[in-house]
């Protein structure tokens, strides 16, 4: 007889191993000054923001309101994409970026405007915390191939080549 009164219960699982992922930075120069490059980054997020990488595809409307970045759907499904944490206008977004759209495990993203050149703007992105997700590494690979591609779609937009 087992001396355990939870002798049913079976044993535990091992503590995974943390995982150390380096955060993902992608950097773009976009030929606008500060205020042109924000703001075509928080005002006109629906013009430039690839169909591919939303959950409703065609017909999807991507806006930042008050304190999140969202998409409405063309039937008028919505997702919450990111809470906005912080708003310092034409230098920072700080982003609680939900992974899968699950609020459990928000990550980072923090968007960086900053003068490049004579009339250029700096916009570089920085996502952490993906090594808090489940499937870290698989989660982390998709978007270090996610970002470049919005990044290039918004350079596009703001008129780099």
């Amino acid at each position: 007889m087992s001396s355990s009164l939870f002798s049913h219960a079976g044993q535990p699982e091992p503590a995974q191993e943390p995982v150390f992922l380096p955060d993902i930075v992608v950097e773009r120069t976009v030929p606008r000054e500060l205020h042109e490059a924000f703001n075509g980054f928080t005002e006109y997020v629906h013009l430039w923001w690839p169909e591919e990488h939303t959950q409703f595809g065609e017909g999807t409307h991507p806006e930042f309101e008050a304190d999140a970045l969202t998409e409405t759907g063309p039937a008028g499904e919505s997702a919450v994409w990111a809470t906005v944490a912080e708003r310092v206008q034409d230098a920072q977004l700080l982003l609680g970026w939900r992974v899968r759209h699950s609020p459990q495990t928000p990550t980072t993203v923090t968007i960086s405007f900053a003068p490049a050149d004579e009339a250029g703007t700096l916009v570089s992105v920085t996502h952490s915390g993906l090594d808090m997700v489940a499937d870290p590494v698989e989660t982390h690979q998709e978007f270090a191939a996610f970002w470049p591609q919005v990044m290039d779609r918004y350079a596009r937009f703001m008129g780099a080549r």
